[in-house]
């Protein structure tokens, strides 16, 4: 599968851009018509503090934003174990072959990966499950579309070190950029700052997850654990150099639809501190997506290309989000099929008995963080409800806990 030529995408995003010209205006005109668990103190788990000053390269303050950026999120992608035999069947292009299209349709496209991608090396003792991808198969992400991915994760180690180095260097030799792990503190704190018709996005990655032996320490590379502090200074540097700041958090408990408190508080924290959007995974399901101060909070995106048959991972979406310089323009919802004993580590846009489903209980959820129906039965999300201010039952729950949240096992 190839590629289009970087004219021809260009093209299609600068189109896309004067399309989402005229959704603004309409917006603008609508809005002017009035139209967990609580863990214990951190310090518990031995969680790394550092005094974190970003190495971002030379570039001028932030003055204005003027441009309108969409962005297309999906979830975790694991294509190791079961996934393996496919690839070596049809090739690295194949899990990605019906969600391409959707993937191109955005100025980035982003996923978490949920496994190195390593040759060689000897997986971590004591972890249940370790995965690692042969670095052949990075180019399957690349022919996809995607832009960005976050390496901060609870398997980004399962093959030690070594394993994190042979990562990096693939992604690097691909041209993918990434966010959230490192050989060191810096790095593993150091955004993504992706380039776009709209300006600059810079991406932050923190991972939420045990083992705690897998994050970046002053001696030892590493994921990014957000220690509040240091995550607040990261994200308020990120802002002052780019137009827009998206952060990616793996939290969460596995399997459950519902974030738990310290998600809540912790995303509350981000976009006090200037993010403008907030992308979470780790549970494998989805959870219901807030309105917070004119930004987006998705709490979990759920599996995107995920190499499992758990029959409480069946459903998905990719999520398309479009931010103006006042926040959320709007988003929409792209259910998926992600059951792979259906789609056999292919995932594919859900039929229309299971889109309505899908849309129906993320609207769900989203109403408990909401106080309010947030998603349309077309998948479409817009903050028309207010400017600066946020009238969720989430928001009066997180500042009412202010010391929640930590991390999460598995």
């Amino acid at each position: 599968m190839q590629t289009p030529p970087d004219d021809v995408r260009v093209g299609h995003r600068n189109a896309h851009a004067m399309l989402l010209c005229t959704v603004l205006t309409f917006a603008v005109l609508l809005a002017g018509c009035g139209a967990g668990q609580k863990l214990h103190d951190r310090r518990d788990h031995g969680m790394p503090v550092f005094d974190i000053t970003l190495d971002l390269p030379r570039m001028p303050l932030r003055q204005q934003r003027t441009g309108v950026v969409s962005i297309i999120a999906g979830g975790d992608v694991m294509l190791g174990h079961w996934t393996g035999e496919y690839l070596e069947r049809y090739g690295a292009d194949y899990p990605f072959e019906f969600i391409r299209p959707l993937l191109l349709d955005a100025d980035i496209a982003f996923a978490n990966l949920e496994a190195p991608f390593a040759d060689s090396g000897t997986a971590v003792e004591g972890k249940t499950f370790t995965f690692k991808v042969p670095t052949r198969h990075v180019s399957g992400l690349v022919n996809a579309g995607f832009d960005v991915l976050s390496l901060a994760n609870n398997h980004m180690l399962d093959f030690g070190i070594d394993g994190l180095r042979q990562t990096l260097s693939a992604l690097s030799s691909a041209g993918l950029q990434h966010a959230g792990a490192g050989l060191d503190s810096a790095a593993a704190w150091r955004p993504a700052l992706l380039q776009t018709p709209a300006g600059t996005v810079a991406l932050l990655a923190f991972s939420m997850t045990f083992p705690k032996e897998f994050w970046v320490t002053d001696s030892t590379g590493g994921t990014a654990y957000p220690h509040e502090p240091s995550m607040i200074r990261a994200i308020e540097q990120a802002d002052r150099v780019a137009d827009y700041v998206v952060v990616s958090f793996h939290w969460g408990a596995e399997k459950r639809d519902t974030p738990k408190d310290y998600q809540i508080y912790f995303a509350h924290k981000a976009i006090d501190a200037g993010a403008d959007l907030i992308l979470g995974h780790h549970p494998h399901v989805l959870q219901g997506l807030e309105l917070y101060r004119g930004r987006l909070i998705a709490y979990s995106l759920g599996n995107l290309a995920f190499s499992a048959y758990s029959r409480a991972a069946v459903n998905s979406m990719l999520l398309k989000v479009v931010l103006y310089p006042g926040g959320l323009l709007y988003a929409k919802i792209h259910p998926l099929n992600v059951d792979n004993a259906e789609v056999e580590f292919q995932p594919r846009l859900a039929g229309v008995e299971r889109h309505a489903a899908i849309i129906s209980h993320l609207d769900t959820l989203s109403r408990a963080l909401n106080s309010r129906d947030v998603i349309s039965p077309a998948g479409l999300i817009f903050d028309l409800a207010s400017g600066d201010s946020t009238t969720s039952t989430a928001g009066a729950r997180s500042e009412a806990s202010p010391k929640v949240g930590a991390a999460d096992n598995k």
